[in-house]
């Protein structure tokens, strides 16, 4: 009598990621992709801008999302890449354990003050020059908020880069789970649904976005509003790489 096993997506995904992590490098080679996605994106925003498309914040957004089409595509060729590895692998259960069965733990899901006292001044208790007090004010507050601007434009450019480094560096420790699952549903729910049916199954683009959307639009929302803020500090500036080149 035919058996009919049963799969269950979750612990094929485990067993699929503890295959990647043995036989190959998958940080590596999402950093590889995230490069890529990177270069992408700066291309595409230099473009933007030498055919008139000035405006730092809605370039940098659209750039963005250039870049994230892009990612997608290189997801797809990666996949595709592994297609023929990967689509006879069948059930993974005697290929190699899952990482929780081999111990690896590797991932886890998871102003200047007056004295009071007179302090030498002879006039201290007479009725002080109201107007030389209000101009000492106003010189001390406009010379604070030039301080804070001198200080704002490269706390910004930090900013900037910072949130485009974080984001990457999200997506390169999440490369096993990720790679993991597209494979599950973009190669192996395919070669194995026919025969065992009981595989739930993903479109692999789906899981893409589902597991990669957030740390784009995150970066990208922070992103545009650092560059509508310099935009506003410095009028005129229409690059980031102006700022931070101009600040050494």
């Amino acid at each position: 009598m035919k058996i009919r096993v049963r799969l269950n997506r979750a612990n094929e995904i485990r067993k699929m990621q503890g295959k990647l992590e043995h036989d190959g490098l998958p940080r590596l080679q999402m950093t590889l992709l995230v490069a890529l996605t990177g270069l992408a994106g700066f291309a595409a925003s230099y473009i933007l801008l030498h055919t008139g498309f000035v405006v730092m914040w809605s370039r940098y957004l659209l750039s963005f999302g250039i870049a994230y089409l892009i990612f997608l595509l290189l997801l797809w060729v990666w996949l595709r890449s592994r297609e023929d590895e990967y689509a006879d692998i069948g059930d993974l259960a005697n290929v190699i354990p899952s990482p929780a069965d081999s111990g690896n733990t590797s991932m886890h899901y998871s102003g200047h003050g007056g004295d009071f006292g007179g302090g030498g001044a002879s006039s201290s208790f007479d009725a002080p020059d109201d107007g030389g007090a209000v101009g000492d004010v106003i010189g001390e507050a406009v010379g604070g908020v030039a301080q804070a601007e001198e200080f704002a434009i490269p706390l910004l450019a930090i900013l900037f880069l910072l949130s485009l480094l974080l984001s990457s560096l999200f997506i390169v420790y999440s490369a096993p789970v990720l790679f993991a699952e597209l494979l599950v549903d973009g190669v192996l729910s395919a070669s194995l649904y026919h025969r065992l049916r009981g595989l739930e199954t993903r479109h692999w683009l789906e899981t893409a976005i589902r597991r990669t959307a957030w740390p784009f639009l995150l970066s990208a929302f922070i992103v545009s509003v650092i560059a509508w803020l310099i935009s506003i500090y410095i009028p005129g500036t229409h690059s980031i790489g102006d700022i931070i080149f101009s600040s050494r």
